[in-house]
Parts: structure tokens; C-alpha cells; sequence
């Protein structure tokens, strides 16, 4: 009776330590095994050795996916850093003489590029102490109002750091658009081509051009 009742009380004993490790893996405590007695094997050592293979795979599992999840994150960053280098070499800022920038816009605008674009100028230009900065619209096909005003509070920046500021190349069909779009682009000084506010940088930095 009393071997019995040790039996059975040493039973209990395991069916706890096998609860305990139950509830660690789920709160995600990995590091726990229990101690399988192997010179006395019973009924209940084939639960104790199924219970360590699963936290074996179980540790084996978040080891593949933490490794996945940095491999992942190290992707989306070499992304974004792709991204911007693209986005720097479409749109290069070119100091195209002393004080005088030159800001080639190709391709379609939206709000996030032109942004990025006016935070750019305004880095170079505070940089390098520019007076003047040019903004070549020639390459982009189509502004809406969200893009338009962007380039008037652009103008205003520069201004603000002491800069003056030009567009040239509006083509006509942009121009249409603006008009249509009721932005009103009176106080911005406007050009027909990138040749025409050279000359007008010049003219305004007082750069007498000889043939």
C-alpha cells in the first residue's frame, strides 16, 4: 500500500512538472526540459520525451523565424536605401555655376517626391550659400493643385533663406493646367526654358556673359 501510494504520489509529481512546462511554452518560455528518468521507464516516459521533441521544435521554429524576420527587415531596408538612390539620381540638384542651382524635375510629381524634392533644395542651397535656384519643369507631363501649390511654397522657402527662385520650361499643356486649376503664379518669376533663366541668373548675379 505504501509503495502504492509513493507511486502514485511521484506520478503526480511528473504530471505537474509536465503542467508547469506546458503553461511556460505558452507564455513563449522555451528554455525548459523536463528529466526523463531512463533506467526506469514507465507509461508515462513516452509523454516526457514527446513533450521535450516539441520544445525542441518549437525552439528550433523561433530561431527560423527570427532569422527570416531579420533577413526581411535587412530586404526592406536595402529597398529604401535603393529607392532613395533612385530617387537622388532622377531628380539630381546641379550647381550648375557659383550660387547658381539647377533643379531638373523629370517624370510625374506627387506630394511625397515634391517634398522630398523642396527638402533637398533647401539642404543644398542653405550648404552651399546659393542666390539662385532654378526649377526646370521641361520633363513633367502633368501637375495637379496638390503639386502646383508645392512649387509655390517651394518658391516661398527659397525666399526664405535668402534665394531667389525660377521655373522655367511650363509646357503648355501644364500651363493649361495651372490656369484651370486657379493657381495663381503672378508672384513667381516663370520662364519659357532652362536657357532663359541661366540668362536670368546671370543677369541677377550681375555675370556678364562673353561670346
Amino acid at each position: 500500500m505504501a509503495t502504492s501510494e509513493k507511486t502514485m504520489e511521484v506520478g503526480k509529481e511528473r504530471i505537474d512538472r509536465l503542467i508547469d512546462t506546458m503553461a511556460s511554452l505558452t507564455t513563449g518560455e522555451y528554455d525548459v526540459t523536463l528529466d526523463v528518468d531512463e533506467k526506469n521507464e514507465d507509461e508515462f516516459t513516452q509523454v516526457e520525451f514527446s513533450m521535450n521533441f516539441l520544445i525542441e521544435q518549437l525552439i528550433y521554429e523561433r530561431s527560423e523565424n527570427e532569422n527570416k524576420q531579420q533577413e526581411l527587415q535587412e530586404k526592406i531596408s536595402l529597398i529604401e536605401q535603393q529607392k532613395q538612390a533612385i530617387q537622388e539620381l532622377s531628380t539630381p540638384i546641379i550647381k550648375i555655376w557659383d550660387q547658381v542651382l539647377v533643379l531638373p524635375l523629370i517624370g510625374t510629381l506627387d506630394t511625397r517626391r515634391s517634398q522630398g524634392l523642396t527638402e533637398n533644395l533647401l539642404t543644398d542651397i542653405a550648404t552651399s550659400q546659393s542666390k539662385i535656384a532654378i526649377l526646370d519643369i521641361t520633363g513633367v507631363p502633368a501637375v495637379d493643385s496638390a503639386v502646383a501649390n508645392h512649387l509655390l511654397k517651394t518658391v516661398a522657402s527659397v525666399k526664405l533663406l535668402g534665394a531667389e527662385c525660377v521655373i522655367t520650361g511650363i509646357r503648355p499643356e501644364v500651363a493649361q493646367t495651372i490656369v484651370h486649376l486657379g493657381v495663381d503664379l503672378t508672384e513667381v518669376e516663370t520662364l519659357s526654358n532652362l536657357a532663359e533663366g541661366l540668362k536670368w541668373a546671370f543677369d541677377r548675379l550681375r555675370i556678364r556673359m562673353t561670346q
